[in-house]
């Protein structure tokens, strides 16, 4: 498509070609301050929202804002209404919004389906019945409802669906009515299209397709359907398991590497062909003889002529001229002959000429969006397009309020999701210059020159470069991963920065390193994560994006897959992980549990104690034997890549393994890279015990396994700084995601820390920055070219870095309270009740139930069942508050201290527990 764009010689958007309003002037890019300043996270003076992945939102039209994350929406066939539903019940949305198409107005909401997660939409020809996807807990659900004049839902039925033929829940995903009116739903997890009478529930068949069916078009008697997990394996594939299915993926990366469409003839409920089209397709439209399919990972929309069932064109989507992959294309309509594709990553709506499939199609200009576009929809009669926005606006809903000493604090966390729908008129060309520019501005596009122009030759080395490819005087980089904090939590005290006391849980006494890191390097107050847990959480600071499939995935309660870092091929950005972009340039790299998804062995695995024992034996500090001999329990991994660069005695993801037995592995492998001059330049590392246990018995306290988080951070940046190559390295400190606390500026908001000799020392940086800036300055360190739209459009870190180093070793603090403080039995909760002011019967009696229940669910948080987030983080978000802050203190936004039951009842706690298939 783009060939013939570039050749052209008329101007493009009325005289703004998209060349120049990318690529711009020298210095543009440098005059703008940073593309987004000292912005804070949320809704900015002008009503724009910053959200924490780098992007301004703008979205045009008329905005409707509503609690959840919309997954689909339609307009009615009368033409009055459209209606959305939310992906899960629990952040903050329960179902069904009803908007009035005329007024624009929500003349119904949170209409509750009583299920926790939702998918799909669809009106019967008539208008008069509307269908939704779903479950309830672990079983599929299809809910049928009548349709007043007004457009308000009755529920009629609600139909359960069988379970997978791989077990477990069968996640029906998008629906279609069929000629005869019956239901056709993509039954994901089954690799199948079910079909459904809608009058008896009744399942007439189930006909097999591909990998994981995602979307469902009807052109008479055939069904299209698009497997999101392409086609089945043949001899000689590399494949992984992705929720039961071994789909097709890259030998190195991991990635997924097909998509197909299956033809279904209605008439035999046969599959007729299977039609091979890009990487990961999702929603279709259809306009005559043509079917045109997104492909999310492949950043193309296939057409298929529906006479021959073949592809008879393939569109790049490139939002400007030689763009990175990563726009995310996901949803697609026409509006006469424009062709309107959503593009998810890029909160836009791209807008083509199609004049059939001989022609290339043109790009007439960009519209934008919310955060997450995810669905499209066509109100002919107001002559509008219909957009869902899955991200809306960010975590701008409810705030939990907090009265301290008569002083009122207001927390956020980052669950409290408000979506959006977007009525955006048909846009006239003047609308498509104004709002390209507008989309270029919100991605941070204007002057993409500047920040990705070619190195230039004989540069003296700097700390940081002006170009990749440039010279640093930094060899060495060092990516720490953590788990699941808010800067308030830990730096709420710090006495300088941006921080509230109030909301503190763990203060300097609990984590003296963190504090004094934050004191001796850049304070940074103003950093955020982009994930809202552990598997969006780890895509992004791996990955520099998070692909739609899991972002939708993270919105509709990770019924299929819960990826906390690794464990599912689909969620892997075909662009692929930093340390595949190492690889690829040349770069070495070691890795040390990130992206690991077990640690198993022969001999017996053991307590905490026993490995916490094991650590001081390894450090020295007491005699004996090895509980388990190094060596004989290994981390797992399904990243193909991660084999031969992965420290294999390094632990994965367990809170039963303390994090100072990590910090030994890791000694004593950075010893040897000493003794061999071999350290690698780019070593990442999961540490992970800052997520605690709750209260679990024979589990450290909270505060003690935060604490040993900070000590092993400590040591960590103690043995580099005390080596020879503390002279060239720098070391990144971030969370994966920060779910389990709140903060009073944004629940992304995180304690990340730039440490090396080259970082300006005692500053409070305020810059707006993400891991997406932090992935972008590792590679500019390094030398490696960015990996997708978000890092390419993201600047690195410069203002941080000076080129007068200055080598003062870091020397770690001892930790303030005993690491092996462990919870007590449940009768005798003294550990627990530490922080308690008023110890009476009553709170004894909940110190006694919250450690029951972590008791109840240690296996979730510890051991070989361990995975991050597998416990609800409302509930952990209460245990680790009480026992922080005392059993006497209310949760913010609460009037009293509550019991488990009571907290299970609240909506964020409702969800089942990720993939719990």
């Amino acid at each position: 498509m783009l060939k013939k764009f570039r050749k052209k010689k008329k101007a493009l958007l009325a005289g703004i070609a998209l060349s120049t309003v990318v690529f711009g002037a020298v210095g543009t890019y440098a005059a703008q301050d940073g593309a987004f300043g000292s912005n804070l996270v949320g809704r900015q003076a002008d009503g724009s929202v910053q959200t924490p992945v780098n992007q301004l939102i703008t979205p045009a039209g008329k905005q409707i804002e509503f609690g959840g994350n919309p997954m689909s929406v339609a307009v009615n066939p009368n033409g009055k209404t459209a209606v959305t539903v939310v992906g899960r019940n629990n952040y903050g949305g329960k179902g069904i919004n009803v908007v009035d198409l005329a007024t624009g107005k929500m003349t119904v909401s949170d209409f509750d389906l009583g299920l926790s997660h939702m998918w799909g939409l669809a009106y019967s020809k008539d208008g008069s019945q509307l269908y939704a996807t779903g479950s309830s807990g672990s079983t599929g659900k299809v809910v049928v409802m009548s349709i007043a004049a007004d457009g308000t839902p009755t529920i009629k039925q609600k139909y359960n669906l069988p379970n997978a033929k791989v077990g477990g829940n069968i996640n029906p995903l998008d629906l279609a009515v069929g000629p005869q009116g019956q239901l056709l739903v993509a039954l994901n997890r089954d690799n199948s299209l079910g079909v459904m009478d809608p009058q008896t529930g009744k399942l007439t068949a189930k006909i097999p397709v591909e990998n994981a069916p995602t979307s469902v078009l009807v052109d008479g008697n055939t069904a299209y359907v698009t497997n999101q997990g392409g086609r089945i394996a043949k001899s000689g594939d590399t494949t992984i398991d992705s929720s039961g299915s071994q789909v097709v993926v890259d030998p190195k990366t991991g990635a997924t590497t097909t998509g197909t469409v299956s033809v279904v003839d209605l008439t035999t409920n046969t599959v007729t062909k299977n039609i091979e089209v890009g990487v990961q397709p999702e929603r279709m439209t259809q306009s005559g003889q043509y079917i045109f399919v997104t492909n999310t990972n492949s950043d193309t929309v296939s057409v298929i002529d529906t006479k021959t069932n073949n592809v008879v064109q393939t569109i790049d989507v490139q939002p400007y001229p030689n763009a990175h992959k990563g726009a995310a294309p996901n949803a697609v309509k026409m509006i006469g002959n424009q062709l309107m594709v959503s593009l998810g990553r890029d909160n836009a709506v791209a807008v083509y000429d199609w004049n059939g499939p001989e022609k290339d199609p043109e790009l007439k200009g960009l519209i934008p969006t919310a955060w997450f576009p995810v669905d499209l929809a066509i109100d002919s009669a107001n002559k509008q397009l219909i957009v869902a926005n899955g991200d809306g606006v960010g975590s701008l809903g409810p705030t939990r309020d907090l009265t301290i000493q008569g002083v009122k604090v207001t927390g956020h966390s980052a669950y409290a999701q408000m979506g959006s729908l977007s009525m955006i008129p048909f846009p006239s060309t003047n609308d498509l210059v104004k709002g390209t520019k507008q989309v270029y501005a919100n991605n941070n596009w204007f002057g993409l020159k500047d920040l990705n122009a070619k190195p230039r030759n004989n540069k003296k080395p700097v700390a940081m470069p002006e170009r990749i490819g440039e010279p640093s005087t930094i060899k060495h980089v060092f990516y720490i991963i953590k788990e699941n904090r808010t800067y308030d939590q830990v730096l709420g005290d710090l006495g300088k920065g941006n921080g509230e006391p109030a909301l503190v849980q763990f203060p300097k006494q609990v984590t003296p390193n963190f504090h004094k890191l934050a004191e001796t390097y850049p304070n940074l107050d103003n950093f955020y994560v982009s994930g809202i847990q552990s598997a969006s959480g780890h895509q992004w600071v791996m990955q520099g994006t998070n692909v739609d499939y899991e972002d939708k995935e993270t919105d509709t309660a990770n019924v299929r897959s819960y990826p906390g870092g690794a464990g599912d091929p689909m969620a892997y950005a075909p662009t692929g992980h930093l340390w595949d972009q190492a690889i690829k340039h040349g770069v070495s790299v070691e890795n040390f549990g990130e992206d690991t998804t077990d640690f198993t062995g022969s001999a017996p695995f053991g307590t905490w104690t026993d490995w916490y024992n094991d650590s001081l034996i390894l450090a020295g500090q007491k005699q004996g034997n090895l509980h388990v001999p190094i060596g004989n329990y290994q981390v797992k991994y399904d990243i193909p890549s991660l084999g031969p660069i992965t420290h294999k005695t390094f632990p994965t993801f367990d809170m039963d393994i303390p994090d100072q037995y990590r910090f030994e592995i890791f000694k004593k492998q950075f010893e040897e890279h000493v003794k061999n001059d071999d350290l690698p330049q780019l070593n990442t590392l999961w540490v992970t015990n800052d997520h605690t246990n709750g209260s679990a018995t024979g589990s450290p306290t909270p505060q003690a396994m935060v604490a040993d988080n900070d000590l092993a951070v400590g040591k960590i940046v103690d043995l580099i700084s005390h080596s020879k190559y503390w002279k060239d390295s720098v070391i990144f400190v971030t969370e994966d995601d920060s779910q389990n606390g709140l903060d009073h500026v944004d629940g992304h908001r995180e304690p990340a820390y730039v440490i090396s000799p080259y970082v300006k020392k005692e500053i409070t940086n305020s810059h707006y920055w993400t891991v997406i800036n932090m992935v972008r300055s590792i590679e500019q360190i390094l030398g490696m070219q960015p990996m997708n739209q978000n890092d390419a459009a993201a600047e690195p870190m410069s203002e941080l870095f000076t080129n007068k180093p200055d080598f003062t070793p870091y020397t770690f603090v001892p930790n303030q309270i005993p690491l092996n403080t462990l919870n007590g039995q449940p009768n005798a909760n003294t550990a627990a009740l530490a922080n308690t002011q008023q110890i009476t019967p009553q709170a004894q009696e909940l110190s006694k139930q919250w450690t029951e229940w972590s008791n109840k669910n240690k296996d979730k948080m510890s051991g070989r069942g361990a995975s991050p987030d597998k416990v609800n983080a409302n509930m952990l978000n209460h245990s680790v508050w009480y026992a922080t802050k005392g059993f006497d203190k209310p949760y913010p936004g609460e009037n009293n201290v509550l019991t488990p039951e009571e907290v299970e009842k609240q909506p964020e706690s409702s969800a089942p527990s990720p993939a719990n298939n």
